[in-house]
């Protein structure tokens, strides 16, 4: 095992080893300039425990376990493990833990977002939103987010783009579209879908309707741009931050924006 592995495990450490080893993985960022008395004195224990821990753990001394653990730690910030979406990090990581963790957070998302978007899906509705007059938007919370950045990419394009709910008047809006306009939703879980009765309105229009979303089995959209369920459905529960599904979402759009630019020939 490496130098933070057995830190990590702690076997036939000691109660004062411990509480040494677990002082050095809470301040890993610290470690690189940290002496050998600064340790002892910040963990109420001596150069001699420190010592004993680190010959434990192979290592002649202090130096060379500081050199060490330097190594493994960078070690580790190269490789990448599997992260929960959910919860990526708790209060006893350090901070380059934390930094870490959401890098391999954000890079895990986009490949399974690329490895599962279907291509053909993204292409009809770059293509649609390059045709449309109007392209309304209809999203919740922070997929509205996105979507006001993905409105103003839009106006790069020359289109006028409109979040439908942010006011309260989607049923106008819904009214107003054409043959000519697109409707898009966002919604990672499926909760914040368009009402039965304005999706018949919008298909008696002949409005084009794209859906972003992990919900599974949706029939009563023109397109539907489905990623992986990989983060949970609930606000609460547990669930520090809407990392996953955002970012999801962001790639996607910016996908949709990239095939739409270059179809237009701007």
């Amino acid at each position: 095992m490496t130098v933070l592995e057995q830190l990590e495990v702690m076997e036939g450490f000691t109660y004062v080893e411990k509480k040494i080893a677990s002082y050095v993985l809470e301040h890993k960022d610290e470690m690189g300039e940290m002496t050998i008395s600064g340790l002892a004195s910040a963990t109420y224990s001596s150069n001699a425990a420190i010592i004993r821990m680190c010959r434990k753990i192979g290592m002649k001394g202090y130096k060379e376990f500081q050199i060490q653990l330097i190594r493994d730690i960078e070690r580790r910030q190269r490789e990448q493990i599997p992260v929960n979406m959910d919860r990526p990090f708790y209060k006893k990581d350090s901070t380059s833990d934390i930094v870490k963790q959401i890098a391999d957070l954000m890079t895990e998302t986009i490949r399974t977002c690329y490895e599962a978007v279907p291509l053909k899906e993204l292409e009809r509705a770059a293509q649609w939103m390059v045709e449309a007059e109007t392209i309304y938007i209809h999203a919740v919370g922070d997929s509205m987010i996105n979507a006001i950045a993905f409105s103003n990419r839009l106006i790069k394009l020359k289109k006028r783009a409109v979040i439908i709910n942010q006011y309260g008047e989607g049923g106008a809006y819904i009214r107003n579209a054409g043959r000519q306009d697109v409707m898009l939703v966002i919604s990672y879980s499926g909760h914040n879908l368009l009402k039965k009765s304005l999706q018949v309105q919008l298909r008696r229009k002949g409005c084009r309707t794209i859906l972003i979303s992990s919900l599974d089995r949706v029939t009563d959209y023109d397109a539907v741009i489905r990623f992986p369920a990989r983060e949970s459905y609930e606000t609460y529960g547990g669930k520090m931050a809407t990392y996953y599904s955002q970012t999801s979402i962001s790639y996607i759009l910016n996908c949709i924006y990239g095939i739409a630019f270059a179809k237009s020939g701007e």
